[in-house]
């Protein structure tokens, strides 16, 4: 997949606007006020009408689409334009494409609302697995990836700490994933962002710990 390829580009427009052509289709079916925000157990407490529901996921679903296309443009390393870079985007957007095309399920059909909280977490894992999947060859840069001081100073700490840490986020996400399934409401958020947490930390103390580790060889 070449970077920035016009191939790319239509298939993340496809992937942003198609949650818009489903809501087209089932417009009339939606009530007028629309759930926004569910508690940990799956109930709604916030709802918007439909019409501004469907500018707010307009808006950020573009907002995120041109945020991706144009971070590597105003990276100052210059490295972002890898087809790594360009299949975590499409792995994020797809994501992002499935989720909204959920909650536009959910708002139009009387389904268990309980089944929202645990696909999205579900779905937010996979991302997660996803990202780290093509996270392990990504080359310095200011925007993605695991940025502490330690990989930004050194190339040979951020490759090892991508590596581990890439890997790590696989793990994770499909851990947390599995979780989702195993673990009864209202203690699977806390498990899912528990084990996401410690997905993401690790990796953070690594760094340090091999920079550490590097400067040590380097005085030797």
């Amino acid at each position: 997949m070449k970077p920035n390829s016009t191939v790319t580009e239509l298939i993340l427009i496809l992937l942003l606007i198609t949650p818009f052509i489903y809501l087209g289709i089932i417009w009339n079916q939606l009530p007028a006020e629309i759930a926004i925000h569910y508690d940990l157990l799956g109930k709604p407490d916030d709802w918007l009408r439909k019409e501004m529901a469907a500018l707010l996921m307009g808006g950020i679903s573009v907002l995120l689409y041109l945020l991706l296309r144009f971070l590597p443009a105003i990276d100052p390393k210059r490295q972002l334009q890898s087809s790594n870079f360009q299949k975590i985007r499409i792995v994020i957007t797809l994501t992002m494409a499935v989720i909204t095309c959920w909650l536009w399920y959910m708002a139009g059909h009387q389904t268990n609302q309980k089944m929202l909280v645990s696909l999205l977490l579900a779905l937010i894992s996979l991302m997660l697995a996803g990202i780290g999947n093509y996270l392990t060859t990504i080359k310095p840069n200011w925007f993605i990836g695991i940025r502490t001081p330690w990989t930004l100073g050194n190339e040979i700490v951020w490759r090892k700490t991508h590596q581990m840490g890439g890997r790590l986020m696989v793990a994770g996400g499909l851990l947390s994933a599995v979780m989702v399934i195993v673990v009864p409401m209202p203690y699977t958020a806390g498990v899912v962002v528990g084990i996401m947490m410690i997905t993401l930390l690790i990796p953070v103390v690594y760094s340090y710990i091999y920079f550490r580790q590097e400067k040590t060889r380097q005085l030797n």
